[in-house]
């Protein structure tokens, strides 16, 4: 799966390469995993407490309340229907193997966001489907998640969840035992850094003493950036189990996430400024591989079978073939 933000200032390729997140199997996730919980959706209690006489876009004309026992707590969850997320002009599409889309039309009203029940400061980001939740619940001292069982454990019961801290991953600690702030990178060029370590170092402090005797407030225009989220053949099989909806939602649920985040966070160059907030994403659109993609002598696309990509190769093959998001 890969995202594609389009911005006023140029087009960025951001891409998610969510692997590392298929879980294949109970002992694998116990790998991942210190402790985890599997509950059925018939041990969760729904209860719609308002509904609107008629139907309306406010996001409170339905309250509805979410119960259920897991972790050693009992959670209480008050919700309400939200598509901050989702674009405007919003579309998803299904793509076989000759390139053919198809629109699929979705229930916006199955993703929900509010808090615990007595918890100031709490947050939730949901959706739930047929009673199936997949779930971030965020509270001052933990975040706990919940999502489908069959997504890690293939001999799973039907119509189970899975639920963990996130105290409870385990991370991958670096050779000095420290876990890394920051993801991995590969730097190219190193015969060229001695040369230019120089010059860089010169430059940067020239730049750090202009922040530092420019004094001004930053304040942006555009605080949202319009999404195009692609999901391959191998995505939809292994994370949306081989349903069109089920990967669009598991997508959207992954994207609510990330833009909360966003949204949360301060940006500021010095900790003596303000700062702003408020910046964030939407989906504009969705793409999904339903089958690999047939190819001519010789082609290479992203959707194509093979067992493994040079990142490199990736990367250009998913600019070259990435619908546009219009």
């Amino acid at each position: 799966m890969f995202t594609k933000c389009v911005s006023s200032c140029g087009i960025a390729i951001i891409l998610g390469f969510l692997t590392c997140l298929w879980v294949e199997n109970c002992v694998a996730l116990q790998r991942t995993l210190r402790h985890y919980e599997v509950f059925h959706k018939d041990d969760v209690l729904h209860r719609v407490v308002k509904r609107g006489a008629k139907h309306s876009t406010n996001p409170f004309n339905v309250i509805k309340e979410v119960e259920f026992t897991t972790l050693g707590k009992n959670f209480r969850l008050i919700l309400h229907p939200h598509r901050d997320v989702l674009h405007s002009k919003f579309r998803a599409y299904a793509v076989d193997a000759d390139g053919n889309e198809t629109v699929v039309h979705m229930d916006h009203d199955s993703f929900y966001t509010g808090r615990v029940f007595g918890e100031l400061e709490s947050s939730v980001r949901a959706h739930i489907e047929d009673g199936t939740m997949t779930m971030s619940i965020h509270l001052p001292e933990e975040t706990y998640h919940i999502e489908p069982s069959w997504r890690h454990l293939p001999d799973a019961k039907k119509d189970t969840m899975v639920a963990y801290k996130s105290s409870d991953v385990k991370l991958h600690k670096t050779d000095a035992g420290a876990v890394p702030k920051t993801c991995g990178y590969i730097k190219e060029g190193l015969e060229l850094e001695d040369k230019e370590s120089g010059d860089e170092l010169d430059n940067e402090l020239h730049s750090r003493e202009k922040r530092q005797s420019d004094q001004y407030e930053y304040t942006p225009t555009k605080t949202r950036c319009p999404l195009l989220l692609v999901a391959d053949y191998r995505f939809f099989q292994e994370m949306g189990g081989g349903n069109t909806k089920t990967t669009i939602n598991y997508l959207i649920s992954l994207i609510d996430r990330v833009h909360k985040i966003y949204n949360d966070t301060v940006w500021q160059d010095r900790s003596d400024q303000e700062g702003f907030k408020g910046m964030g994403f939407v989906i504009k659109k969705i793409v999904v591989h339903s089958e690999p993609t047939r190819l001519r002598g010789g082609e290479a696309h992203y959707n194509m079978i093979r067992e493994k990509w040079d990142v490199r190769n990736l990367l250009e093959s998913t600019s070259k073939m990435a619908t546009p998001c219009t």
